[in-house]
């Protein structure tokens, strides 16, 4: 479990939660129990077959990306089955997912640069807090694979002026922000910064943040999203003191990198700057909230390789 749970019962925060991810775990969690043979098999089948998809594409963008993904496969392989501390339930699922979801990080890297791929999925992992989420097959996994997903997605779509391809594309990527919204509400910030990101797109962005909301609502409606807002607690420096530590090879490289090309780094645009905006949201949510600490991981990861880069 995360290094933060046993903190929740003593904190005060600015809470929003949602019934949705409850719900919608827990109802795929009962199907999984009332038919795990046939289940199991069609979850499988399905995440093996994206999983094909998304190595043959690394295959054919980067020879290099494509064997440090082989090794990432070993070395998760090997960690998941002589580590006693993942929480096994569905066995072959879990590995599956995690290999997808190590896969996913390599799409966060630029795409003339998968490679680079390895060592956001390396600096991620570097933290223990990070390691504690995907340890256990839960909502906060699942929230964290479809984080990335959404990520990956905003990372590489080209949006092209071809009508049917870019509304394609934008559909795409409001279901993918919608599950991830549900999994965890604080995802809303993902179509913020993308629209003050990409703000020449009128059109598309409309669309985007129009079908995130509908299904957003509709979610509201059918499962109901309650707020309790209080204040945060002494422990918002322990959360803050622990990520940093966690985190420090990342915060470092940014530094540097704003430290020795400001006018660059103030200067950038599209996927860099969405990674910029997102980090300077999730920030302050971290104080009220620590659910924010491994996605913020996983966008701080990426984007000092993103600005290292570029020295």
């Amino acid at each position: 479990m995360p290094r933060w749970t046993g903190l929740l019962s003593e904190w005060t925060v600015v809470v929003i939660y949602g019934q949705v991810s409850k719900q919608l775990f827990q109802s795929t969690y009962k199907w999984l129990q009332l038919h795990q043979d046939i289940a199991q098999i069609v979850v499988l089948v399905i995440l093996l077959f994206i999983l094909l998809i998304l190595v043959y594409n690394l295959f054919r963008e980067s020879l290099e990306a494509f064997v440090l993904y082989l090794l990432v496969v070993s070395m998760t392989i090997i960690w998941f089955f002589n580590s006693d501390e993942f929480v096994i339930r569905f066995k072959s699922i879990h590995l599956a997912l995690l290999l997808l979801f190590s896969c996913l990080m390599f799409y966060l890297a630029p795409k003339l640069s998968r490679e680079l791929g390895f060592l956001i999925y390396g600096l991620a992992f570097a933290s223990p807090t990070f390691r504690d989420v995907v340890k256990t097959l839960d909502r906060d996994f699942l929230s964290l694979i479809f984080f990335v997903a959404t990520l990956a997605l905003i990372m590489n779509l080209s949006f092209a002026p071809t009508s049917f391809r870019a509304d394609f594309e934008v559909a795409l990527l409001s279901i993918f922000t919608l599950v991830t919204v549900g999994l965890s509400f604080y995802a809303l910030a993902i179509p913020l910064a993308f629209v003050l990101t990409f703000p020449k797109r009128h059109k598309r962005n409309f669309i985007y943040v129009m079908l995130t909301l509908t299904g957003v609502i509709a979610f509201w409606k059918i499962f109901g999203i309650g707020i309790t807002v209080e204040f945060p607690h002494t422990h918002t420096n322990y959360i803050m003191g622990m990520f940093v530590k966690e985190t420090l090879i990342q915060l470092i490289l940014i530094v540097y990198f704003f430290t020795t090309n400001f006018k660059t780094a103030i200067g950038e645009r599209g996927q860099v700057l969405f990674l910029q905006v997102l980090a300077l949201m999730y920030f302050p949510l971290l104080t009220v909230n620590p659910v924010i600490f491994t996605p913020l991981v996983i966008v701080i990861s990426a984007l000092s390789i993103r600005l290292t880069q570029k020295i």
